[in-house]
């Protein structure tokens, strides 16, 4: 399975980069209430960060959560979950 998430960095800094703050923002005001509104939400909102994303895979069965290589297309992060 291949997931796409915005391409954040690996763990929450409050000084974060321009670009991260967009994504961020959109999932604390947007994403967020919206995921939290249905039962059983993971409330993970719009941004996973990887460790959110492989955890979250193990617990659903996945035995490997890989970060493919994107280059210089940098707005994204796509995962390959497999096994």
């Amino acid at each position: 399975m291949i997931v796409k998430d915005e391409a954040t960095a690996e763990t929450f800094a409050p000084d974060g980069h321009a670009i991260e703050r967009l994504p961020c923002g959109s999932s604390l005001t947007i994403c967020l209430p919206d995921g939290l509104s249905h039962r059983s939400s993971a409330g993970t909102g719009t941004v996973m960060r990887p460790e959110t994303l492989r955890r979250s895979a193990f617990e659903a069965g996945f035995g490997s959560a890989d970060i493919l290589p994107t280059g210089e297309f940098g707005f994204w992060r796509f995962y390959r979950l497999s096994g």
